[in-house]
């Protein structure tokens, strides 16, 4: 992962919540030169196996379960419309991964950010603990207050394991856009985070 678990502040929290992009799924040869050739059975697999990554990156980008939803079967769409041109020289997962993420960015940048907050912990393992939870909560509540472009960019960048360049073409912008962004919603998410800074917050709008 990037940089930002080199903070051991981050470290201590969302190393503990996230475990990596939930995308890191193999797909067997066979199956995928079978969805090339337009083999819905093998189609219906790699939709099973990849739904709820996808959802789950949507969601993160987004923060609206339903607009989540839309965008990726929106994503399956094009995915298995262009998959022709998937060349193979990467894993298919993070191809697959981008058309998700390209989808979702272009939704945040056409509509308003939603006003709705809620908690989904897709990465979290049924038998969790009770801290877990409770940082996983901390955690979504904290991504659901950053603005929508910021929030995208430090989930990409520290837990998809985008780089500035690559988060710099799905935006269609320059790196030092991705490098400023990342900045700030690092520097917001510590505020939101660290117990000692929401105390100060507390104590300061009681006064």
């Amino acid at each position: 992962m990037a940089a930002f678990f080199c903070d051991p502040f981050f470290t201590g929290i969302v190393l503990q919540v996230m475990s990596g992009s939930p995308f890191d799924i193999p797909l067997d040869d066979l199956t995928l030169a079978r969805a090339r050739r337009g083999n819905l059975q093998a189609c219906e697999q790699i939709f099973r196996s990849f739904q709820q990554p996808a959802f789950s990156v949507a969601y993160r980008i987004c923060q609206c379960r339903e607009t989540a939803q839309e965008v990726s079967q929106e994503a399956f769409i094009t995915a298995f419309r262009k998959l022709r041109q998937f060349r193979g020289d990467a894993p298919f997962w993070g191809w697959l991964r981008r058309v998700v993420v390209n989808h979702a960015i272009s939704t945040i940048r056409k509509a308003a950010k939603s006003s709705t907050v809620e908690f989904q912990d897709f990465h979290a393992q049924q038998d969790s603990g009770q801290d877990r939870v409770g940082l996983a909560m901390d955690l979504e509540s904290a991504l659901g207050q950053l603005g929508p472009e910021d929030r995208a960019v430090v989930w990409l960048h520290d837990v998809e394991g985008y780089n500035h360049r690559e988060i710099a073409d799905c935006f269609g912008k320059t790196e030092s856009f991705s490098k400023t962004r990342l900045s700030r919603a690092r520097a917001q998410l510590r505020q939101l985070l660290d117990p000692v800074s929401k105390s100060q917050s507390a104590r300061a709008a009681t006064q």
